[in-house]
């Protein structure tokens, strides 16, 4: 009796030890620059396909991860230049841009532009893309962006 008490929870340790798998996480960092991105042209109309995107290879990106694992991007976003102070930011992300705009009577105004900021992968790379969410032609970028890929696949 006292042997089938001490058998009886081994076997269900040992049971759900050998049935879980651990996961892995690597993670990859792109300082994506002005002049890396590439447009996309569209009709620069509403709707239309106008964006901008930068491909990278990422081999870590393999048939293993399309299986068993996931991927999942992020965006560093300085919300305050004064102080230096920024957050990563889960892709897909709609970040405000100032543009300045000139008006027919000579008058300039700021106008805040929301863009998306998202990513789309396959096996071996991964596409950042940034889009208006009005569908015209995005702003030209300005200055580096950084991205964080982190890649989850069981073992």
């Amino acid at each position: 009796m006292k042997l089938s008490k001490l058998i009886l929870p081994m076997l269900a340790v040992l049971m759900l030890a050998t049935g879980c798998r651990k996961a892995q996480i690597e993670t990859y960092q792109f300082n994506i620059t002005p002049a890396e991105w590439q447009r996309n042209e569209g009709d620069n109309l509403p709707g239309a396909f106008n964006y901008l995107y930068c491909t990278k290879d990422l081999p870590a990106i393999d048939r293993n991860v399309f299986g068993n694992g996931t991927v999942q991007a992020y965006a560093w976003n300085v919300y305050d230049t004064q102080h230096n102070l920024g957050a990563w930011n889960t892709l897909p992300f709609v970040y405000p841009l100032e543009v300045y705009v000139t008006d027919e009577f000579g008058n300039t105004n700021m106008v805040i532009v929301p863009e998306n900021l998202r990513f789309e992968w396959e096996e071996g790379k991964v596409t950042f893309v940034i889009q208006d969410l009005d569908g015209f032609d995005p702003e030209n970028m300005v200055s580096t962006i950084s991205i964080k890929v982190c890649i989850t696949r069981n073992r």
